[in-house]
């Protein structure tokens, strides 16, 4: 029996990332409300314009992923059809991860984050490029980018957390994705970094998800 895991975060309707996975292999990062129709189905609606219908076909593979307060629950999806150009109906396939299975857990996250490519023995100073944080962890970081970057390169990120002194780690751009108003979405995986630096991003990611919490409490009750 398919485990729909996602289904039971959804009893209300909730904002989703959907990830449309296309034919070349690339991937498209946008939002939806999902809401159940009747288990296995899902109906999603996107913001206006945001859709890229000359992209989207019957069949195509979604990979859907909401964060909750026991981490992050994905599942994969098909599309069943188009039913308006702001809305698709989706077949849910099994629940395939958990982000508490992770190392650690994620927290969508602004800080400011520089990066510049490592080239061993070019005689050309490194470039570094700041950029900031779409989420992260103490084990990765998705941040926002104007270039195309090569997935599999080494890198070295340099972190401003609040009211701390910077630092700097090695990571490897394990993904690349494609934004929809133009850029990418670079996810890093961290390769060396010192146990100290990392205790201060998990220590941080604690510390927001705690405030992110207090918040959602205050609107609920306001």
């Amino acid at each position: 029996m398919a485990d729909f895991a996602l289904f039971k975060y959804l009893e209300k309707p909730a904002l989703l990332r959907v990830f449309l996975l296309l034919e070349d292999g690339s991937k498209e990062r946008l939002e939806a409300v999902a809401r159940i129709i009747a288990a296995p189905y899902l109906e999603l609606k996107f913001r206006p314009d945001e859709l890229p219908l000359n992209r989207v076909r019957i069949g195509a593979k979604l990979l859907l992923s909401l964060d909750t307060r026991v981490g992050t629950v994905s599942m994969y999806a098909h599309i069943d059809e188009i039913t308006s150009p702001r809305v698709l109906r989706a077949l849910a396939l099994e629940t395939f991860s958990y982000s508490q299975q992770r190392e650690y857990f994620r927290v969508n996250a602004a800080i400011k984050v520089v990066y510049n490519r490592l080239t061993p023995g070019s005689a050309t100073p490194p470039l570094r490029v700041p950029t900031s944080s779409i989420n992260l962890s103490g084990s990765g970081v998705l941040v926002g980018c104007e270039n195309k970057l090569p997935e599999g390169e080494l890198f070295e990120l340099g972190f401003y957390l609040p009211e701390q002194e910077p630092f700097w780690c090695t990571a490897q751009l394990v993904r690349l994705d494609t934004k929809l108003r133009g850029g990418f979405e670079a996810a890093f995986k961290y390769l060396q970094i010192e146990a100290e630096n990392r205790d201060r991003l998990i220590s941080f990611c604690l510390a927001e998800q705690r405030r992110q919490l207090r918040t959602k409490v205050q609107v609920a009750g306001f």
